[in-house]
């Protein structure tokens, strides 16, 4: 009798247990499935593309600015689904300087705003219509196609760039960054971070 009782017990353990993981590993996957929005050919066009990106904004970086420790990005985060939301999908780039500083690219530093990263802020992406990829970077207002390219082409890297000197302008002068200067010795050895990993949230609330 007792046996039956442990057996018992032991039994709906394993049912409360299981039932719990089944129901976090759901939600989980719920919260980070992008499959109602992308396909497969989808998720691949966006990884390529936003890799790009990152790739052209580090670049930039490196090259043009001193005291710069690490750059990282944050997933590639999208918003809305076109149904009933506007779709949209950004990144968010951040910068460490060599005194331990670490600042996000993008957003408000007082009470000016900074241009956001990714889908109409520096990149296009689409099908064309035989149905391959299209991916486009801007560099001086001007887009460039790099659809074949799987490494940012020459023609692709920006040699000056507005809106990331007066980002990095603004945030030296709050002291978020520190001694991060722009010149021509940049920062060759700066770690790079690239992140292609894709998911729904707001981009604006990743640190």
């Amino acid at each position: 009798m007792k046996k039956k009782v442990i057996v018992g017990i032991v039994s709906i353990l394993v049912l409360v247990s299981g039932g719990i993981f089944y129901m976090t590993h759901s939600t989980l996957n719920s919260h980070d499935d992008v499959s109602n929005v992308l396909d497969e050919k989808g998720v691949k066009l966006y990884k390529h593309g936003f890799r790009l990106l990152e790739e052209q904004i580090a670049t930039y970086i490196k090259d043009h600015y001193a005291g710069v420790r690490k750059i990282e990005f944050s997933p590639i985060f999208i918003q809305g689904d076109n149904k009933h939301s506007m779709f949209n999908a950004n990144i968010v780039p951040a910068i460490y300087d060599k005194h331990g500083k670490k600042a996000i690219l993008g957003g408000d530093i007082g009470n000016t705003g900074y241009e956001n990263y990714g889908l109409l802020a520096g990149l296009h992406l689409d099908f064309n219509g035989a149905d391959k990829e299209v991916i486009e970077l801007e560099v001086e207002g001007q887009d460039v196609d790099v659809s074949g390219s799987k490494h940012l082409p020459n023609k692709a890297k920006l040699t000056s760039s507005k809106k990331i000197d007066e980002n990095i302008e603004a945030l030296v002068k709050d002291g978020q960054l520190k001694e991060v200067v722009k010149n021509d010795s940049g920062s060759p050895k700066a770690e790079v971070v690239y992140n292609t990993e894709i998911k729904k949230g707001k981009y604006w609330k990743w640190r």
